[in-house]
């Protein structure tokens, strides 16, 4: 019985259930969250192929490591503040080139993540699409312009791939997991240029903590395989606020 309602179902139906399984705090009561970014240069070293432009060993444990940066992540921008005026920042090692590439890189993983958390990846409820049944769960195709899109899901409507459908280079790939409230993403991994292939990815990874009931970004990595670069930071003393 069960696999016979399961058939019937429209894609619509489908649709909509898809989009009611995934976490997405910021449909529900919250409006946005504030958090110290814990990153340690040291290990970034360690981690990452060194251009020379960002400053020295020493220029980096007196100027850099000190500075306190914090991030507010509302449901529109991740924004970070570490509390310097833009003339503080220019008078920094290298103009603050450091610094900047720091903040780059904790507002592009922290947008990538709004992205899923307020469950843009699947299409608005009212987009006409067309499931089909695969041996993994369903493939489901509708229009972007003038693009087919093509997404990959499991039996439980978890995301696993979208892209521009036949297309092997245009196309993102996804990890979710099990949360609470739905599914929370835990990788996404995306072609810099549009172009998807090894030593061409971006690679984000993400794991959470809860803070007041919500399910927020605890620790994230960014691998930027073409560059060479890996950064990972944390999030810390997270303070959340609530619409009443």
């Amino acid at each position: 019985m069960t696999a016979f309602a399961q058939a019937t179902k429209t894609d619509q139906a489908l649709l909509l259930e898809a989009r009611s399984k995934y976490d997405a705090p910021f449909s529900k009561s919250l409006q946005s969250f504030d958090c110290a970014v814990d990153f340690n240069w040291k290990q970034h070293w360690m981690d990452t192929l060194r251009v020379g432009d960002e400053g020295t060993d020493e220029e980096i444990e007196k100027f850099i490591q000190p500075i306190h940066n914090r991030v507010k992540v509302s449901s529109e921008d991740a924004i970070l503040s570490n509390g310097m005026t833009e003339e503080q920042e220019h008078k920094l090692p290298h103009g603050g080139m450091a610094e900047g590439l720091l903040e780059h890189a904790v507002r592009f993983s922290l947008r990538t993540w709004l992205v899923a958390s307020n469950n843009a990846l699947l299409p608005p409820a009212a987009t006409p699409v067309h499931f089909e049944s695969s041996a993994t769960g369903y493939k489901m195709v509708f229009k972007i312009r003038t693009f087919d899109v093509e997404m990959v899901l499991t039996h439980d409507l978890s995301l696993q791939r979208m892209g521009v459908k036949d297309s092997n280079d245009d196309r993102q790939e996804f990890e979710f997991r099990p949360g609470p409230q739905g599914f929370l993403l835990g990788s996404l991994t995306m072609g810099e240029d549009g172009t998807f292939k090894p030593g061409n990815r971006m690679i984000f990874t993400y794991t959470y903590q809860v803070v007041d009931g919500f399910q927020i970004p605890a620790q994230m990595v960014v691998n930027r395989e073409s560059h060479h670069e890996v950064w990972r930071y944390s999030l810390n003393d997270c303070k959340v606020t609530t619409s009443k």
